[in-house]
């Protein structure tokens, strides 16, 4: 069995202000590491604010491996099969993965017993797999396994309030909060692999603490950002393919761009940058996907 590849997403760039972030100061303490973040919007007014995260927590996400550790699930995976094959008397199966990372079975016995053993295999290797999955935060969608980014930013919200408040959670309107964060998140420097390859995903403390991220680890991040602000606001992932942007269940303005997804209205939101595109804009591609409908949609929440 060979395991699915991650989901990878691009850089967008359109017609609008470019990102411009002025500082970035990170101290690291025993218990908390310190941060200063200064950035221009996308209206020219400049802002800077400072927070702090705890040490522990930020030390945790860097150790996460950016890309979906396939090796290790195929042990998880093979790990199961030994002990189903175990259990079937009369029947000797053998596991063994090779260069490529395709987990290879054979096996001997009565004829009977091994073609009723071999049904069950696919089963086995399925509940391994999603055991896995749901223990290191990813999921499935259109065949491709990606990170629970809904989840994630959900379960990241309690995390970020420092920072939430920093951005101004309670002081400003909801809508005021989500045009601050987004811009905020938007300057961040967008990062990519050799030759333009996807790095993998980061977690959002590890994003502030590297300083940078694609479009899937920003909008985890903008998303988390506003549960630890406003958690009753309805919010989403969108996926068109190469791509991920976020949909808000804000009280739609005039000039806003909506799309209707999963039983209700959403506005656009496009946090990756560089381009400091409004609240209730994006990229043409990402509109155009939006209200065709040809979209996959996550809401926030913990599965």
């Amino acid at each position: 069995m060979k395991l699915i590849t991650l989901f990878t997403a691009g850089l967008l760039f359109f017609g609008e202000a470019q990102a411009n972030q002025t500082s970035h100061t990170l101290t690291e303490g025993e218990t908390e590491w310190a941060f200063e973040f200064g950035w221009d919007d996308g209206r020219g007014k400049s802002h800077t604010i400072n927070f702090s995260l705890p040490a522990e927590r930020i030390s945790a996400d860097l150790a996460v491996p950016l890309q979906f550790q396939k090796r290790e699930a195929n042990k998880e995976i093979m790990a199961a099969i030994n002990k189903y094959g175990d259990e079937k008397s009369g029947v000797n199966l053998q596991v063994e993965e090779d260069d490529s990372g395709t987990v290879q079975i054979s096996g001997s016995g009565e004829t009977a017993k091994l073609k009723k053993a071999v049904k069950g295999i696919k089963k086995v290797q399925n509940a391994a797999l999603k055991k896995y999955m749901k223990q290191h935060g990813f999921t499935k969608l259109r065949g491709k396994i990606i990170p629970n980014h809904a989840q994630h930013a959900y379960r990241y919200g309690d995390d970020l309030v420092p920072l939430a408040d920093a951005l101004g959670a309670k002081t400003l309107k909801r809508r005021g909060y989500a045009k601050r964060a987004l811009s905020f998140v938007q300057t961040i420097p967008y990062e990519k692999g050799r030759g333009g390859r996807d790095k993998g995903f980061r977690l959002p403390m590890s994003l502030l603490a590297k300083n940078r991220g694609d479009c899937d680890s920003k909008a985890t991040l903008y998303l988390a950002l506003l549960k630890a602000a406003h958690p009753s606001l309805d919010s989403a992932f969108i996926y068109i393919n190469g791509h991920a942007f976020v949909g808000l269940g804000l009280k739609p303005r005039e000039g806003d761009m909506t799309f209707n997804a999963d039983g209700r209205t959403w506005v656009i939101a496009e946090p990756v940058g560089p381009a400091l595109a409004p609240l209730g804009d994006a990229d043409k591609k990402s509109k155009e996907k939006a209200r065709k409908g040809k979209i996959k949609i996550r809401r926030v929440k913990d599965d």
